[in-house]
């Protein structure tokens, strides 16, 4: 017999909590309570020493945790969870999910040419980027002391990098800017790319 529990799903990714809500949290509500299977009562963020979102949990109550754990994996992978996100409870992890693999962008904010950041059209740029990555990718930014972070998502970060960097190539604000490639969680798997001056 199942018993209803609480549980977490962990998603690994920067995402603001507006955005962690339409993207995750109220599409997997609707699902869960339509099927009658839980609901879910809340949702925090992880934040890194720099202020960067680490992970965002999603907190849920799930009265059959045998139906309500596939259903909550599917979900979450439908909305773009990146590979490596968890389900967890008290003990630890119940359930590895996610598909989509990361590139994550960071703009040199302070070092560049004066001129560079007066003429940069950030909605221009994120749209230009996004289109090379693939339609959805972008999952939002993060603004640092000396860098702004843009984080895209898809099925294929080599694929993904590829496109990006051809574009950051192309225009002043892509010098020196940092690419971080992400196929799974593990930092071991992750690698860097620091683009050249002009």
């Amino acid at each position: 017999m199942n018993t209803p529990m609480s549980v977490i799903a962990r998603v690994y990714e920067h995402i603001e909590p507006l955005d962690r809500g339409s993207r995750y949290e109220d599409p997997l509500d609707d699902v869960l309570r339509a099927s009658r299977l839980g609901e879910v009562t809340g949702g925090g963020s992880h934040l890194g020493k720099n202020g960067e979102i680490e992970f965002a949990d999603i907190e849920i109550n799930i009265a059959n945790p045998d139906d309500a754990l596939p259903l909550i994996a599917t979900t979450l992978e439908r909305a773009g969870a990146p590979t490596g996100s968890e389900i967890r409870d008290t003990k630890g992890v119940l359930r590895e999910f996610g598909t989509h693999q990361s590139v994550a962008v960071y703009l040199d904010g302070v070092s560049l040419p004066d001129d560079v950041y007066a003429d940069l059209d950030f909605d221009a740029l994120v749209e230009t980027l996004t289109d090379a990555a693939g339609e959805r990718s972008f999952h939002g930014f993060w603004q640092g002391d000396e860098e702004t972070g843009l984080y895209f998502f898809g099925r294929d970060a080599e694929d993904m990098l590829s496109r990006i960097e051809l574009e950051l190539r192309s225009v002043p604000i892509g010098q020196n800017a940092r690419l971080v490639v992400r196929p799974a969680r593990a930092k071991s798997r992750s690698r860097t790319i620091r683009l050249p001056r002009s």
